[in-house]
């Protein structure tokens, strides 16, 4: 079974539907079971219903639980990005891997079992990553690869300073909630594959204001090439 998590403008999967209530040591969790294509799949919204709850607010712990509790096996993650550079508002972009040393997050509060440090050489999972670029070919879905995602804090964006300092550390693309994600599914070892979309220039590489309603825009924009993958997807992971 397939779990789904999505952001910004990304709150809800038609189909037969229902919503459940997860009970996790990290607190409980709302997600929606939809029937698609005869198929089981789960779907959390990480910003809640109505976008209620703001980046460093978002119980990652607690969501990411809840997927391994339902006996999900592989998970597809959704994410607004903010572009440093390579790619255009409206892409869709394979995540290849991301920087998260200021979004510290585990599972492992206490040593007491033995050391607990985590391999992320290859943070999201090849065969996941290889389907949805077949998918997204079968589909004539232009998908662009190698995105390098940074995760800040959040819900403010960020400064001109630090996109040149984050540019210069390799990344190509910017986040609120993705290595949070990233570094829990690693620690579940469920396999995991995230898919960026391009919302905005960020700060300094963009010559206007910032706004959330361009980053909701080209997400709802979007949602037109990412339902034929989550689809795709479905029909091949069970």
């Amino acid at each position: 079974m397939i779990g789904i998590i999505g952001g910004s403008g990304f709150y809800f999967l038609r189909g037969k539907t229902r919503r459940i209530t997860v009970k996790t040591p990290y607190g409980n969790v709302t997600a929606q079971k939809t029937v698609i294509s005869g198929k089981d799949v789960v779907f959390i919204p990480r910003h809640g219903r109505g976008h209620s709850i703001p980046p460093h607010r978002v119980n990652y712990r607690a969501n990411m639980y809840a997927f391994k509790k339902l006996g999900v096996n592989s998970v597809l993650g959704i994410y607004a990005t903010g572009i440093i550079s390579k790619y255009k508002p409206g892409d869709l972009i394979l995540a290849e891997d991301f920087i998260g040393m200021f979004t510290p997050i585990t599972f492992f509060d206490d040593f007491k079992g033995g050391l607990k440090h985590m391999d992320v050489s290859q943070p999201h999972d090849k065969k996941l990553q290889n389907l949805v670029l077949a998918i997204a070919k079968a589909n004539r879905i232009p998908m662009k690869k190698d995105g390098i995602i940074v995760t800040t804090v959040g819900p403010r964006f960020e400064t001109k300073a630090e996109v040149k300092v984050l540019k210069n550390m390799g990344a190509n693309l910017l986040s609120m909630t993705h290595a949070y994600e990233a570094t829990l599914m690693n620690e579940l070892e469920l396999p995991y594959v995230a898919i960026a979309v391009g919302t905005n220039y960020a700060c300094g590489i963009s010559k206007e204001r910032l706004s959330a309603e361009e980053v909701i825009g080209h997400m709802e924009k979007a949602k037109k090439k990412i339902i034929p993958l989550i689809n795709g997807l479905i029909k091949e992971v069970y």
